[in-house]
């Protein structure tokens, strides 16, 4: 229901394969943001129940979308609308492919077989340690599972990025060091962690400001946080901001200290292609985005320590963060674009329809791709 990574992510993609020519629907729940925003976007929504992985209403809803309008392919994005769409798929003989965007372990067994290998034609994984895991521990067949980590678009973010206006909107030039992080306020993300390294900072950096960026459930949270650790006057709450390119390159440096759950996560790429530097947690697929020591620094998840002395060395040791930094830039223009992202995509999706018996002109998903 809410809005972040993940609905971005399918937004992003139905749009960029829309001007490829590939006609995308979207099945959602009523009142979700993502039903809202794609409807602003152009594209047909329907709105389903999801109300368990068994929901008839939404089985036979998805035949319905499918037979009406000639799809060729559904495309799921995570629990409940993955079962139902696998069903619908079996059962009408559908083409469905599946995407396991989060890093948390899948307990190996039946379920996962059924849900990850026997009612998909396809799994895509948003990093190459997810798809090993369902391959190797949940013992689903390796030719179906694909990682296909999230990229940035590059022509949004780069290191020409204007951030003269959100550094004059925020004040941050009246800051010697500006650390920032780019997350949905989830406790999972780190955020508490992060105010506990920059609070172990304040007597060598006591011009240093917290540039937090995302709305989310901890949003009532942070304030209080900020208080108990006496960084008051040290930590910007900006909200959600349309402007993330500007926002990260009015970045010292780009943090994300995940604790678990994380695939590869689209706010590294965004950063790195900025041209900001970046640290992050070893959380589930970060890195795969980012070495240590060559594109960036990665710490133990939960350990503020460590974090507030990896950052420490960024902030006093700048011309080896700028020459990371580089490196970094460098390495997401070659491997982390959403172009990149896009088509590797496609060919799955080409894969897939063209292996199953019945091959339409268009595809649907939940996302409903069509």
């Amino acid at each position: 229901m809410g809005w972040g990574g993940q609905e971005i992510r399918i937004l992003s993609e139905m749009k960029a394969f829309r001007a490829m020519g590939v006609e995308m629907e979207i099945a959602c729940r009523e009142g979700s943001q993502i039903a809202d925003q794609a409807g602003k976007a152009g594209f047909r929504v329907y709105l389903l129940p999801f109300s368990s992985r068994l929901d008839p209403a939404t089985i036979f809803g998805l035949r319905n979308i499918v037979r009406a309008n000639k799809i060729s392919l559904i495309h799921a994005h995570s629990s409940v609308d993955g079962w139902c769409s696998g069903w619908t798929g079996k059962l009408f003989g559908i083409p469905v492919v599946r995407s396991r965007h989060l890093s948390s372990r899948v307990r190996p067994g039946l379920n996962a077989r059924i849900v990850y290998d026997w009612l998909v034609d396809a799994v895509i994984s948003s990093g190459r340690h997810i798809r090993d895991h369902l391959v190797e521990n949940c013992h689903c067949h390796a030719a179906k599972h694909f990682s296909i980590p999230a990229g940035a678009d590059h022509e949004r973010f780069s290191p020409a990025v204007d951030a003269s206006q959100v550094r004059k909107e925020f004040a941050l030039d009246n800051y010697s060091h500006v650390i920032g992080i780019v997350a949905v306020l989830r406790s999972w993300k780190g955020h508490r962690i992060l105010l506990e390294a920059c609070a172990k900072l304040l007597d060598h950096f006591p011009r240093l400001v917290l540039f937090v960026v995302g709305d989310g459930p901890l949003r009532e949270r942070l304030p209080e946080w900020v208080s108990e650790l006496g960084l008051s006057g040290h930590v910007i709450l900006a909200g959600h901001r349309d402007d993330v390119p500007a926002c990260m390159k009015a970045m010292d440096v780009c943090v994300l200290p995940s604790l678990k759950n994380e695939a590869t996560s689209q706010v590294m790429p965004q950063a790195m292609l900025v041209g900001t530097p970046v640290i992050c947690s070893s959380a589930g697929g970060l890195t795969e985005v980012v070495t240590d020591g060559v594109t960036g620094r990665v710490v133990s998840p939960g350990d503020a320590i460590a974090l507030s002395t990896a950052l420490d060395d960024c902030l006093k040791s700048t011309e080896k963060t700028t020459r990371m930094a580089q490196c970094a830039y460098e390495y997401a223009l070659r491997n982390l674009t959403f172009e990149r992202q896009v088509d590797r995509t496609i060919e799955v999706y080409h894969r897939v329809v063209g292996d199953h018996s019945a091959v339409g002109s268009r595809i649907n998903s939940s996302k409903s791709c069509r």
